[in-house]
């Protein structure tokens, strides 16, 4: 890593990569999408920030299929399924913070196909001299 990350953004990559730690484990055949999605929007909450778009959603012969991870869908997840876990937290004009990766779901669990780097990747703004996470 080279640069430097403020104290304000690393507090923010924290906490959408505990959720999106959390989502890994709680993700397997039979957990409730529901339930899954309003756990990360209340910590998000507690901590002062909001989930603005869903958590995840299916991937298939199209990248953004059924089912959508959101508080809306009272289904469950089933063996076999591939979706999206990608949590974010984005604050216009200053920086947003997304870490996704695509499972697999299993019988006890899932199985992570991506595996994204979870450290701080940082891109500078070509447009301004601002320091962003991805």
């Amino acid at each position: 890593m080279h640069g430097y990350v403020p104290e304000n953004i690393k507090k923010v990559y924290d906490l959408v990569l505990k959720n999106q730690l959390q989502t890994q484990k709680d993700m397997k055949e039979g957990a409730s999408i529901r339930t899954i999605s309003r756990n990360v929007e209340n910590d998000f909450r507690l901590n002062g920030y909001s989930l603005v778009h869903s958590l995840g959603h299916g991937v298939g012969l199209d990248i953004h299929e059924l089912p959508f991870i959101n508080t809306k869908n009272d289904n469950n997840l089933k063996a076999n399924m591939v979706v999206t876990n990608e949590p974010g937290i984005y604050l216009p004009g200053e920086f947003g913070v997304r870490i996704e990766d695509t499972v697999l779901i299993t019988k006890s669990g899932c199985i992570n196909l991506t595996k994204s780097d979870k450290n701080y990747i940082i891109v500078n703004s070509l447009s301004a001299s601002k320091t962003y996470l991805t």
